[in-house]
């Protein structure tokens, strides 16, 4: 009796030892997603805070666009160039056309920028979502592993636990044996039930979920045209609420139900200690933000269009 309890604990042990022997895990402390300039903007082309002033005067703009163009023309800095544009297009006279060019051609290139920075932003956004992602894989797959090395043990245990009493002749050892092997094939099997929480050490300093979350009415981070559109309540589709206020609702509603202050530190503050969940749930909202800043085209397209015809 005294040679299978000690042989079914041996086992029990150096498997046990194999299977939660602590791995190091390395912590991501920088991140290669943040750009590697400082972007300085030219002060003559941001947005003006309000513009109801110069639509309202301006009958040649209000009937040549509509307010979402203009709010969009606002927003990529062309206002004043489309009024001096409509003003020239009013009397198309030949020593007009040189000025008429010269015009369209600083428009193209504020949608030229206009375009870059969208597609800037939203390559850093799938950036880090890729890196989240990519972190909360490895943490899954190692969780993966453990479960599967608890239950083949489980296994194991319960097949040797099975010969053991067949063999034994007295039926207290067998008895034992068999209570003892059921404990540990339960037991490990019930811990491949539970995840195993660790955690890896992920910073983002520069945090392009920090400004939506706390609904700023200035950012740092953000362009100054892509800023002005997910603050301005006419670019969303309700027309009643902001961008950024959908894009927090929808974080709230569906990724973040249950959302404790530690948690809340942890997504929008400069990182800590993440689990993989925590991880999926960032790139999730970085994934959400991205596809928002994406349709801003849309409205690229939309001056676009009117300004061709």
């Amino acid at each position: 009796m005294c040679r299978w309890v000690f042989a079914l604990c041996s086992i029990l042990t150096l498997a046990s030892c194999s299977s939660f022997r602590p791995q190091p895990i390395p912590a991501l402390t920088t991140s290669y997603c943040v750009p590697s300039v400082q972007y300085a903007y030219d002060t003559t082309y941001l947005p003006k805070p309000n513009i109801q002033a110069i639509l309202q005067t301006d009958t040649l703009l209000s009937k040549r666009y509509s307010q979402h163009d203009l709010l969009l023309a606002n927003a990529i800095g062309v206002l004043p160039l489309l009024q001096q544009l409509v003003l020239l297009e009013k009397n198309p006279v030949s020593d007009n056309r040189l000025a008429m060019l010269s015009i369209r051609q600083k428009i193209l290139n504020r949608f030229l920028l206009a375009s870059t920075q969208i597609a800037s932003l939203a390559a850093e956004l799938d950036c880090e979502g890729e890196r989240a992602d990519q972190i909360a894989t490895y943490l899954d797959q190692r969780d993966t592993r453990r479960i599967r090395r608890l239950t083949i043990l489980s296994i194991v245990i319960g097949a040797a636990t099975t010969v053991a009493t067949t063999l034994l002749t007295s039926d207290n050892t067998s008895k034992a044996i068999g209570i003892s092997g059921g404990i540990a094939g339960a037991g490990f099997g019930g811990l491949a039930a539970f995840s195993s929480n660790r955690t890896v050490t992920f910073c983002h300093q520069r945090n392009l979920l920090t400004d939506i979350w706390q609904q700023a009415d200035t950012s740092s981070v953000y362009p100054p045209m892509i800023w002005y559109i997910l603050n301005e309540k006419s670019f969303s589709n309700t027309h009643q609420v902001s961008i950024h206020y959908t894009i927090r609702e929808r974080w709230k509603n569906y990724v973040l139900s249950q959302l404790s202050p530690d948690q809340e530190q942890l997504y929008f503050g400069e990182g800590g200690n993440y689990q993989a969940d925590d991880l999926h749930n960032r790139a999730n909202m970085l994934n959400q933000l991205q596809s928002s800043i994406r349709s801003i085209n849309q409205d690229l397209q939309s001056l676009a269009i009117t300004m061709a015809n």
